[in-house]
């Protein structure tokens, strides 16, 4: 940053609501060259919007679903093609979501962008994610597409059995309205996007520069294949087997094969989930592999949002890979251990309790 733009940054730090005027006179400059700089530091990035609102340092930006998720859970055996008796809960979901909302409850800096109706429904999710840290500033309201549902039915360990998932919104999520948030994205320190996002934008998003590293969620064998635009800038994927299988259009069963496969396709790591048999991480040092801690689920929904935040999370706290995987594993099972796609009590201090209490 150059010393003139530089100070013109330092002012308004100190009071983001002053004018350019009041700028202007306060650094002995034209009005005009505050303007200029202030230009610049939109487009780079350290200025949000109105009001200057400064871009936080080494913040996540996640780009994605969210919608309000409708559990049911089978208190008895499940029996397919017949009413169980269970209970039924609501709470905030979406997989762009839940990523936000497990990084904010373990201590990141994180801003979400996801389309939500202009509904009472949307107005409920709105609360519930700034209630638990994560910026909302920058959520769209559509107002002719209801918020997003995700309906789930688990049996009585918690695994699900069926679900049915109305995100048409996400679709609006066009790049003219991605581009509107050019400067936020600029400013990121991680951009997280989930395969939710229609091809048009992970299209987008691969061409635009930013300095930020990308990292994304293959969210189903589905809609894994969307991602294919991005591979070669992705910092860290996760998938599980079929997720990566999917990417790859392979039959490769063997787990650490997958892993490879996408490392050869410019992913610079890999996190693949294996479902019981644990969490295996890739990149070009080689192949590194841990259990799952033992758990009592209630249900699985979430629990890879959670593993992701994590494994972010760890990142920062510790430099042996078993550890980050350990505590990501953490995240997950503690997320499977209750009946919300989030676990409402989620920190650094928490999961790390978690774990020595094993």
């Amino acid at each position: 940053m150059k010393k003139q733009t530089q100070r013109v940054y330092n002012a308004i730090k100190a009071d983001p609501l002053a004018s350019q005027k009041a700028l202007a006179e306060r650094l002995n400059m034209t009005r005009e060259s505050v303007a200029s700089h202030i230009m610049q530091l939109t487009r780079q990035g350290h200025i949000l919007g109105k009001g200057y609102l400064l871009a936080q340092q080494n913040a996540y930006v996640v780009i994605g679903g969210a919608n309000v998720d409708i559990n049911g859970n089978s208190a008895v055996t499940w029996l397919a093609n017949d009413s169980n008796p269970g209970f039924i809960n609501q709470s905030p979901g979406g997989v762009g979501r839940n990523i936000a909302e497990n990084l904010a409850r373990l201590g990141e800096k994180v801003h979400l962008i996801a389309p939500v109706g202009l509904d009472q429904r949307g107005d409920w999710l709105i609360e519930q994610t700034h209630a638990s840290g994560v910026d909302i500033h920058h959520v769209l309201r559509h107002d002719h597409l209801p918020t997003g549902t995700y309906l789930a039915i688990s049996n009585e360990h918690g695994q699900l059995q069926a679900a049915i998932a109305d995100m048409r919104i996400v679709d609006t999520l066009e790049p003219q309205r991605l581009a509107s948030k050019s400067s936020l994205l600029q400013s990121a320190q991680s951009i997280i996007v989930d395969a939710n996002l229609s091809i048009d934008c992970l299209d987008w998003l691969s061409k635009e520069y930013f300095s930020a590293q990308f990292i994304a969620d293959a969210v189903s064998a589905t809609k894994a294949p969307k991602l294919l635009p991005l591979l070669n800038q992705l910092t860290l994927l996760k998938v599980n087997q079929d997720e990566a299988r999917a990417l790859l259009q392979s039959q490769q069963t063997d787990p650490q094969a997958l892993a490879q496969e996408l490392l050869k396709q410019g992913v610079k790591s890999v996190l693949l989930s294996l479902g019981s048999q644990g969490l295996l991480f890739a990149d070009a040092s080689g192949c590194y592999q841990q259990s799952c801690h033992p758990t009592s689920p209630v249900s699985d929904t979430g629990a890879g949002d959670a593993l992701l935040a994590g494994y972010l999370t760890a990142c920062e706290q510790f430099e042996d890979i078993s550890k980050r995987l350990s505590f990501a594993l953490a995240c997950a099972a503690m997320t499977l251990e209750s009946p919300h796609a989030n676990h409402p009590e989620l920190s650094v201090q928490k999961v790390t309790q978690w774990i020595q209490s094993l």
